[in-house]
């Protein structure tokens, strides 16, 4: 699951996943809106061009204006249809008298609009002709009575597309004065319309398709190829700040191999304890930059110890009081040499304060227990470990399981509880094999190689938790 989680979640598929949500919302929004203008292109030009023919043939032919008359005019005057002209409009026996005479020519003139229905209403709502002969004289239903009134109060076409193909229109006429005779209501198939412009959508969206898939492509290339020259350029710096750090750390180790054969006592101390160091490090779960720099913590721990007179550090005998506070003061000494070298500051913590004691009574600030950094904690007891098993010129050193006892009698007043614990974790073989390691081979060999299976075992300890 974790490995499932890291490749989903990696900023490669996070990009991509992204890149084509994006494209495709903006596929699915520009099809919806070409949909839209489509469909309200074809709605809108069959209404102005049904508008526009009807109000025509109500106006060049005398007939169809005659279904509204004028509601007054001059006496003696005929109507187009050759009947007197009468001061009111059309009763409903006028309209049907007429009606077989003006039905082929409303339905000549309107079939040529695939006109499926007309209901022809006066300005009081009432049907005054209609492909239906028996709906004329009939009220508007009142379902639709809100159409008619609109198109007849603003004189403007009111329409509705309805299912399968069919648009609804409600138009006004107009005589001359600008005054509404009446409405005409049609329901005009527009299935023609429909079909056509369904091809031209379809090759729309084609074209968005096409255009989205190649805009996704080249971005994602783009991408690949920009994350591609960014990786390298990583890689390039990666292994550019390797070899400094490396270069940094092999000075270290030659300065730290230098002050230990300054002190006879102690050859091969600095590279040990660095060895133990980063086994208990990487016990208690520290990050391989963390153990990096206690590492160079361990290695520089004694370098304040180059301003110390070899008069006292040399010295064979107990010194005297006078003599500790000299001794005691390498651990500032060795802090002011290396504050100012800014890579090293994460690894002074050992430096200044490898001997402060968890109970207070240690030096030279006499910080007690979570006041003591942990990188300080940890290499105290590796220290002192170090210092019990190593053979001196005045005694023997111990072995581990008199080194483990003391280190165990003195948790809580001199080593941290949580570190003890750690060193505890550890097997016996493996602090044998640094101190075996150590005594057979060149130090610095052995911390190369305690680096080497410090990190493999961690690889080994993460890749098992996962």
């Amino acid at each position: 699951m974790g490995n499932i989680a890291s490749i989903a979640l990696s900023p490669y598929r996070r990009f991509t996943w992204t890149l084509g949500l994006s494209v495709g919302f903006i596929g699915v929004l520009l099809s919806a809106v070409t949909l839209w203008a489509c469909s309200t292109f074809v709605t809108r030009d069959t209404v102005e061009l049904t508008t526009a023919a009807v109000v025509k043939h109500f106006a060049k032919v005398p007939q169809l204006a005659a279904i509204f008359p004028e509601s007054s005019g001059e006496e003696g005057s005929t109507s187009p249809v050759g009947e007197p002209h009468t001061p009111h409009s059309q009763t409903p026996a006028d309209l049907l008298q007429s009606y077989d005479r003006v039905l082929p020519l409303v339905r000549m003139h309107f079939d040529l609009y695939s006109i499926l229905d007309a209901n022809f209403y006066d300005t009081e709502g009432r049907i005054v002709f209609s492909y239906d002969k028996e709906a004329i004289g009939q009220e508007v239903d009142a379902s639709l009575a809100g159409s008619l009134e609109r198109a007849a109060t603003n004189a403007q076409v009111v329409h509705q597309r309805l299912s399968g193909h069919i648009l609804h229109l409600w138009m006004p006429v107009q005589r001359e004065d600008g005054q509404v005779a009446g409405v005409v209501e049609v329901k005009r198939d527009i299935s023609e319309q429909d079909r056509q412009i369904g091809w031209l959508e379809g090759i729309l969206m084609t074209i968005i398709v096409l255009g989205m898939l190649g805009l996704f492509l080249t971005l994602h290339h783009v991408f690949r190829n920009s994350a591609g020259t960014i990786d390298r350029q990583n890689r390039e710096l990666e292994a550019m700040v390797f070899r400094i750090e490396r270069t940094y750390d092999e000075s270290l180790q030659a300065l730290s191999s230098a002050l230990d054969s300054r002190d006879n006592e102690t050859h091969g101390h600095s590279f040990r304890v660095t060895s133990y160091a980063l086994r208990l490090g990487m016990e208690m779960n520290l990050t391989d930059r963390e153990l990096g720099d206690l590492a160079r913590g361990a290695l520089l721990h004694d370098v304040g110890k180059i301003g110390v007179p070899d008069a006292i550090l040399l010295k064979p005998a107990e010194l005297t009081e006078e003599e500790w506070v000299v001794m005691k003061s390498h651990v500032e000494i060795g802090y002011r040499m290396l504050k100012h070298i800014a890579f090293l500051s994460p690894s002074l913590d050992v430096v200044r304060y490898h001997h402060e004691r968890w109970d207070g009574g240690g030096y030279p600030h006499g910080l007690r227990e979570e006041e003591i950094p942990l990188f300080a904690r940890i290499f105290a007891l590796c220290d002192s470990y170090d210092a019990m098993t190593s053979d001196r010129p005045y005694r023997k050193g111990w072995g581990y399981n008199e080194a483990r006892a003391e280190i165990e009698r003195c948790t809580g007043t001199q080593f941290c509880p949580e570190v003890v614990r750690a060193f505890l974790r550890i097997p016996k073989e493996r602090w044998l094999e640094i101190e075996e390691a150590s005594r057979e081979g060149e130090p610095r060999e052995l911390l190369g190689q305690m680096l080497e299976e410090t990190m493999s075992m961690k690889a080994a300890s993460m890749k098992g938790g996962r």
